[in-house]
């Protein structure tokens, strides 16, 4: 395990182009514990001027985004000049991992979850497009990277956006130029794909993408190499959901086919309103679809791994607080505050049993203080 500044690195969960992911543990007096992610920048890239603004932008367009759909940022920081986000844990998986894994499983993943996480992304889009910094200004935040590893599904229901790394907003220390491509190939719009201005709708077109390969268990635009990929993001004929697999309804096929459409003016407007659309086809459907529904899958279907404790938060331990050790000393040696007398004519109260003294520790004279019992399995790291 290794200490990074004020955090403890319990385990690493990716890396990515920018920064090593680790699962790390926050400490402080009296067990104060908490569980985070910490975003390392990589060591070679922390002398490069486009690729540092590029990792101070996420942090610092992510910070004033407040949203149950979006993984929050705690802490931009350095140690020894190499800089890290400290972000929220998400106890769960990347939708990509999990489409694999419930492929795997008899039936798959339920048409109503699938609706539900696509639903819970784009109200996460929605708020980013909407935000506005401190001062009222609109950020006009697009993410560009909407993909099925920047969407966690957690184990109590939760849906998160994450990886705002090449986002693009209004302040921005870092600029893309005019006619760059930046985001995966596959999950881009035709726009985004063509290098022209972008706005809101590009997401849209993104999160439409990741929707198709969800319901349909296929790749949309994934080809042999990034110019064909393109090409097909452009110009590829989609064949409808409903055609592919006939459990899924017709009336999906349009809000896919409205999502996924060419020309942004005939696509959803907004990220907002593609999650009414599927809110409202849930209901017509009465489609098991809350977010109970969605914990209770995913709780079974990572049921093994939740028993070994691979994926579980690591057990909170409570350690001695030479503090509190003193306190109750000092307590335990006060004297008892004197009693009022008794009124003429009343009874008094009955005595109190006197409670034994603490026992005095021969080597320091404080009282000793029990370590409360650890909370859940040993410590793995102990």
């Amino acid at each position: 395990m290794e200490t990074f500044g004020r955090y403890e690195l319990l385990r690493k969960l990716a890396t990515g182009g920018m920064g090593a992911v680790y699962l790390a543990r926050q400490k402080g007096p009296v067990g104060f514990q908490k569980l985070l992610v910490v975003k390392r920048l990589l060591p070679h890239l922390s002398e490069d001027d486009e690729f540092l603004d590029m990792f101070l932008d996420e942090a610092r367009i992510a910070a004033l985004l407040n949203h149950p759909n979006i993984a929050q940022i705690y802490e931009l920081g350095d140690v020894d000049g190499q800089y890290y986000i400290a972000m929220e844990y998400v106890q769960g998986e990347a939708l990509g991992t999990l489409m694999t894994r419930a492929s795997h499983r008899q039936g798959g993943m339920p048409l109503g979850l699938k609706c539900r996480v696509i639903a819970e992304a784009a109200a996460g889009l929605d708020a980013a497009h909407n935000a506005r910094s401190p001062s009222g200004r609109k950020l006009a935040l697009i993410h560009r990277d909407v993909s099925p590893q920047n969407v966690l599904v957690g184990f109590n229901g939760g849906v998160k956006l994450i990886d705002f790394g090449v986002a693009k907003a209004s302040g921005k220390l870092s600029q893309t130029v005019v006619g760059t491509i930046k985001g995966k190939h596959a999950y881009m719009s035709p726009e985004q794909a063509r290098g022209e201005p972008l706005d809101c709708r590009s997401d849209v077109f993104g999160l439409g993408t990741v929707f198709y390969e969800l319901l349909t268990g296929m790749r949309l635009f994934k080809r042999a190499d990034e110019m064909s990929t393109l090409k097909a993001v452009v110009s590829a004929k989609i064949q409808p959901p409903s055609e592919l697999l006939p459990d899924i309804p017709k009336s999906l096929d349009a809000i896919v086919f409205k999502a996924l459409a060419r020309k942004r003016d005939e696509r959803y407007a907004t990220a907002g309103a593609l999650q009414l659309a599927l809110e409202e086809f849930l209901l017509q459907e009465k489609l098991p679809a809350t977010t109970p529904h969605l914990a209770a899958f995913m709780r079974e279907l990572y049921a093994t791994e939740l028993e070994e404790d691979r994926f579980a938060t690591e057990p909170t331990v409570i350690h001695y607080e030479p503090r509190l050790a003193a306190k109750a000393h000092a307590a335990a040696a006060a004297p008892p505050p004197a009693k009022p007398a008794a009124a003429p004519g009343t009874k008094s109260a009955p005595k109190a049993r006197a409670l034994p003294k603490p026992a005095k520790s021969p080597d320091d004279g404080t009282t000793p203080v029990r370590r409360p019992a650890k909370l859940g399995p040993s410590d793995p790291d102990k």
